[in-house]
């Protein structure tokens, strides 16, 4: 019996190894930057997901770019509060813009909102233009207090 366990198990073990072992994740790039005061009271990671954007007509045949954002508040910080903060965008031929104050006052388009520590929370933010990603060249983090964090591109 335990013979047959043995063949049984090499058997398995022999179609696990000829079988593919790893199978690379797929993921889209994405700005980002990870942000704190000395104290560790703001401590957060910002996501701006440019390739999760979608463009919206609006019935007047207007329309606008809702984009994907992510915060992760890391655990000891104090709740995070956003507070109408603004994602700029500057394209490759110089055009500089931001994402406009929507009037939503809760859900996904929100533009108060608060990130409990350990927490993350995944928002989106409307820019009154459309865009191609392929045309972005940076983009920045603006809080109130006028400080600007330019957010790094990811690999993948």
């Amino acid at each position: 019996m335990k013979q047959k366990l043995f063949l049984l198990g090499f058997i398995c073990a022999a179609f696990l190894l000829a079988a593919p072992v790893t199978v690379k994740a797929q993921t889209d790039p994405f700005y980002y930057e990870s942000i704190s005061n000395p104290s560790k009271t703001i401590n957060f990671i910002i996501g701006v997901y440019h390739t999760k954007n979608e463009f919206i007509t609006r019935d007047d045949g207007t329309g606008y770019t809702k984009m994907r954002i992510a915060v992760i508040n890391k655990e000891g910080a104090d709740p995070f509060k956003w507070s109408d903060y603004k994602i700029y965008i500057m394209l490759k031929n110089g055009d500089l813009f931001y994402n406009y104050t929507t009037k939503a006052q809760d859900g996904d388009l929100a533009c108060n909102w608060t990130v409990q520590p350990g927490q993350n929370h995944i928002q989106y933010v409307c820019f009154d233009k459309a865009f191609d990603v392929s045309q972005i060249e940076r983009v920045w983090l603006g809080m109130s207090d006028n400080k600007f964090f330019d957010l790094v591109k990811s690999d993948k």
